[in-house]
């Protein structure tokens, strides 16, 4: 995704915007919600630091977005301990060398 010239005050619009909801809207309609949107948005804040930091390789797919988006931060720690056991690293060496 590349950022084009003048989309940057739509951008920081957007962000200002999503972050009124979060602080004032969704309080408003119950704690489990707000805490379960909470606890995802730092899932998915935190499994990017961590791939980007320690650069542990986990790919951005679909399952792993919607495991992270369900769980939140429970889903990253297994998802980093499974990372570290060699669990779905990408490199299928048993099947890449088929005829």
């Amino acid at each position: 995704m590349e950022i084009k010239t003048g989309h940057g005050i739509g951008l920081l619009l957007t962000i200002i915007l999503i972050a009124l909801i979060f602080l004032y809207v969704l309080p408003m309609t119950g704690s489990f919600v707000y805490a379960l949107l909470i606890n995802t948005v730092v899932g998915f804040i935190l499994i990017f630091l961590v791939n980007a930091i320690f650069g542990l390789g986990i790919r951005y797919d679909l399952l792993v977005l919607v495991f992270v988006a369900i769980f939140g931060l429970l889903a990253v720690a297994i998802l980093i301990i499974l990372n570290l056991l060699g669990v779905g690293s990408g490199s299928n060496k048993k099947y890449k060398n088929r005829n």
